[in-house]
């Protein structure tokens, strides 16, 4: 019944996260309890997470994203992706499918940083090949997606 509410609020905080719900009910069409009861029970559900900032990295002095794909020996891909979540400087790490068993997006101050970085993460007992590319222009990120 309410699942296209849910769909409208959430892309609605996707557009803008700071909205009130007063004035997204009445953009919705629907009760400021209404609203707000919808956004409790997706909350709940963990279909949404949190509300968090969107950064922009640059604008505090990291200049350098960069993405490393990585295989892994089979055993220790958990483990590795474990290691890397708990790494600073690390934004994402995704395992996958295919060629590279393991993801991982970077931000970094500088070329020096980044090197250091990199070669300390990329030294994790069971990590077996790399690839590194410095991203050099960003069409889209943390954008909203639209939901069907």
């Amino acid at each position: 019944m309410y699942k296209d509410l849910d769909r409208q609020l959430i892309q609605a905080f996707q557009r803008e996260g700071r909205i009130s719900l007063r004035r997204l009910a009445q953009q919705l069409g629907v009760a400021t309890t209404t609203v707000s009861k919808r956004l409790q029970e997706l909350e709940q559900s963990g279909v949404i997470q949190g509300f968090k900032p969107i950064v922009d990295y640059s604008k505090l002095g990291y200049h350098l994203t960069v993405i490393i794909q990585i295989k892994a020996a089979g055993k220790r891909i958990a483990q590795i992706a474990e290691e890397l979540k708990r790494n600073g400087h690390l934004t994402h790490v995704y395992e996958l499918t295919g060629e590279f068993d393991i993801l991982a997006i970077g931000k970094f101050r500088d070329s020096t940083s980044m090197n250091r970085e990199l070669k300390q993460l990329l030294s994790l007992d069971g990590i077996e090949d790399t690839n590194t590319s410095l991203v050099l222009g960003t069409p889209k990120e943390h954008g909203e997606r639209e939901l069907l």
